[in-house]
């Protein structure tokens, strides 16, 4: 390797570690700008704050629209490709450095042991000494010193090839990137294309498997996001996007900016893609590109940073799962600096289409506590769309939905403690229909669900039989069941007790709301007993029920 030796002992590592800065400020500079750009720009524009500032409509809105959204996703790419060339330089320079150091070592104890080592790094032994062809002695010392020099080659040339690698494959890394990073001409599967170029980088510098740890315990995805330094947080949230963003128990607002980074190649790929490409007919493919895009929109429209209260948190987003239903968590409110935090579980027939119309209800939920909770005190709610809800009522009857989805329900229930830590939130989960079967699920076996309060409306059951089954005291676990509730007629069948009955035990919170999906009506009773309940504020109660008697007296 004539030349690569004299080059490697002249090796300075700063001039790579310096560029990687530079690479990683450009990086940083694009996350903050494509932050500002949605938090001042295309955010408040999509909001209506009343007559001083009223939400952008009509023709030009729309023509903009699309335009504004380029621009934040060109800032990611910009961003995705900034991080991986500051991730080849410094892994580069690393590699160098330590085939660098390996190289001083050989060479150090080469000339120690008497050895000379040319400017092309070949070790020669010194001539004979008179009289060593006639001194046996002698003549062991230079065979072991011969032994010994073919032993400091080897380290020399091993020295000698790492940084030959090193220097190769950060010259491949590189050439990988897109040379128009810059371009705002770049089209749609632009950021599927900067992804697959920093998938090729990770293979090309055998870093296809950085260690981030498998998800199942909060508290250890928690220790290790925090023995990292910010700079290596944030490679990992734009490198590594899809993974950190699921892991419970780290920093809501790191998952939130891996998760929508995630929303924004998910929309890419789909506008490069066709529907054969994705497996989908036509409609589905056209659904699922629309869907995603309005949960963005939806999403934008709280990007207000002048009340951090109202922001909206995407916790974790999979259009693919569940057979294509979807998964997506979605917080109003930051659940790691909440007095209140509330987790909404929606029952049959919510699917990813319908993530826009659960914002809306848990931003209801979100100021109805508000207006319940004391001076200073501040609220989160989270839509959890993270179990395969039923389809269709008959589906309903099927308790393995529920089942399935109970050990992600706790750990996720797990991560909102850890990832809060102390003094603690109060934490109360919620649920309507079907959902209140999965949290029944979710509460009863493997430790619970850490909750403080837990509320069911329109059960039709919860999986158990008494509410001190749930891990929970009794006097914590509310029920609301409207009087011209169809779900009567099933409740107490096949999903466990009624919770309404006086068996069950528990409370009956009082409902004024009629029908099946009343309970947030705007104005009643049944909506202000919600917000009570988030709120740690002790909510009017109304009569536990005999299947034979009717109401009893409470």
């Amino acid at each position: 390797m004539t030349g690569v030796y004299e080059l490697l002992v002249k090796f300075d590592p700063h001039g790579l570690r310096d560029a990687a800065k530079a690479w990683k400020a450009l990086a940083h500079a694009m996350d903050t700008t494509g932050q500002r750009h949605r938090n001042q720009v295309n955010g408040p524009l999509q909001v209506n704050n009343g007559p001083s500032r009223p939400a952008w409509e009509g023709a030009d809105a729309a023509a903009a629209r699309p335009y504004m959204v380029k621009t934040e996703v060109q800032l990611e790419i910009i961003r995705m490709e900034s991080e991986a060339a500051a991730l080849v330089l410094n892994t580069v320079a690393e590699r160098m450095y330590q085939a660098q150091t390996n190289l001083t070592n050989a060479v150090n104890r080469a000339v120690d042991a008497g050895l000379t080592v040319s400017p092309e790094g070949v070790i020669t032994m010194p001539p004979p000494g008179k009289g060593e062809a006639n001194d046996p002695e002698a003549q062991k010392a230079r065979q072991q010193l011969g032994s010994e020099t073919k032993g400091f080659q080897d380290r020399i040339d091993a020295a000698l090839k790492a940084a030959q690698t090193a220097s190769d494959q950060g010259h491949s890394a590189l050439v990988s990137l897109s040379a128009n990073t810059l371009d705002p001409s770049r089209e749609a599967g632009s950021l599927l294309t900067a992804k697959n170029n920093v998938a090729g980088i990770m293979r090309e510098l055998d870093l296809v498997d950085p260690y981030i740890p498998d998800g199942k315990d909060p508290a250890k995805n928690a220790e290790w996001w925090k023995g990292l330094t910010p700079e290596q947080q944030e490679t990992y949230v734009t490198l590594n996007a899809a993974q950190v963003g699921n892991l419970d128990g780290i920093p809501a607002e790191a998952r939130d900016k891996a998760n929508r980074l995630v929303l924004d190649q998910k929309i890419d790929a789909l506008e490069a893609g066709s529907a054969s490409v994705f497996g989908l007919d036509q409609e589905a493919y056209a659904k699922r590109k629309q869907t995603l895009k309005d949960i963005r929109t939806k999403l934008e429209e709280s990007a207000d940073e002048r009340n951090e209260t109202k922001q909206m948190f995407l916790l974790a987003i999979d259009p693919e799962a569940y057979g294509g239903d979807g998964r997506a968590i979605v917080a109003t409110g930051n659940p790691d600096k909440a007095s209140h935090t509330a987790v909404w579980v929606p029952g049959t027939g919510t699917e990813l289409p319908g993530v826009p119309d659960q914002i809306n209800r848990i931003r209801q939920f979100q100021a109805i506590a508000e207006r319940q909770a004391g001076g200073g005190e501040t609220v989160s709610v989270i839509s959890y769309l993270g179990y395969d809800t039923p389809e269709s009522l008959p589906e309903a009857g099927n308790p393995m939905r529920g089942i399935d989805g109970a050990e992600d329900m706790r750990r996720f229930s797990n991560g909102l403690r850890v990832a809060h830590g102390e003094p603690k939130t109060h934490l109360t989960w919620m649920a309507h229909s079907y959902g209140t079967f999965a949290v029944g699920e979710a509460a009863q076996a493997g430790g619970g669900l850490h909750a403080d309060d837990i509320l069911a409306l329109g059960s039709p059951g919860m999986g158990v039989a008494t509410a001190d089954q749930l891990n929970i005291d009794p006097d914590h676990v509310w029920i609301g069941a409207a009087t011209s509730d169809p779900i009567r007629v099933v409740s107490g069948t096949v999903l466990g007790y009624a919770p309404h009955m006086a068996g069950f035990g528990g409370n009956n919170i009082q409902v004024d709301t009629s029908g099946h999906a009343g309970y947030w009506t705007d104005n009643s009773e049944s909506l202000k007993n919600i917000g009570k309940i988030i709120a740690k504020v002790p909510p009017s109660t109304g009569s536990k029920e005999d299947p034979f008697w009717g109401s009893i007296p409470h």
